[in-house]
């Protein structure tokens, strides 16, 4: 149950309570009257005690408090706190950041599946192109260890098989993973 609805409901419940209170207290009151009018105006008994300080007024303050009590509990709930709207907000953070995590890991997986039918050196060379893509070959030499020659070797070879292209830019070529 959403927190306004439990905050209306005990709105009403105080409502409901304050209102049975008044009521009871009004039958009380009428009662002694009714006595009185049968005394003929007097609210002394013949034991010579008094209608009035006959009475117990703990119930009332009791009903009043509690009455009172889920009135503001409710209004509280109902209309100030937003700790709700906060836990469904993190809630969903949460849903997003593992359907995130999960997508990474497959893609993960997926791309160390697609790593395993090239050599040690093509997946170093892969590895780093797709950690950053765009990378720079001669960065991509500091990276992977290779010497220049090796890395231009192996470069040309997984061009030729469509797995990577360059693109010249100044003395030297961004590397990049094709999509397939």
């Amino acid at each position: 149950m959403r927190q306004k609805q439990v905050g209306i409901i005990l709105i009403i419940i105080g409502i409901v309570l304050a209102g049975f209170v008044y009521v009871t207290k009004i039958r009380e009151d009428q009662h002694i009257q009714t006595m009185i009018d049968i005394q003929q105006g007097s609210c002394y008994l013949a034991d010579g005690t008094c209608l009035h300080d006959d009475r117990d007024y703990t119930i009332y303050i009791i009903g009043v408090a509690l009455s009172i009590a889920l009135l503001f509990l409710g209004i509280y709930l109902g209309f100030i706190d937003k700790t709700q709207q906060v836990l469904e907000k993190h809630s969903l953070d949460v849903s997003s950041a593992l359907k995130d995590a999960k997508k990474y890991e497959k893609e993960k997986d997926e791309f160390s599946a697609f790593l395993g039918g090239f050599s040690e050196d093509e997946q170093k060379i892969l590895k780093a192109v797709k950690e950053q893509e765009g990378i720079q070959q001669s960065t991509l030499r500091f990276k992977t260890g290779l010497s220049k020659t090796a890395l231009s070797l192996i470069l040309k070879s997984l061009e030729s098989r469509e797995i990577v292209s360059r693109k010249e830019e100044g003395k030297t070529n961004k590397v990049f993973l094709r999509k397939k």
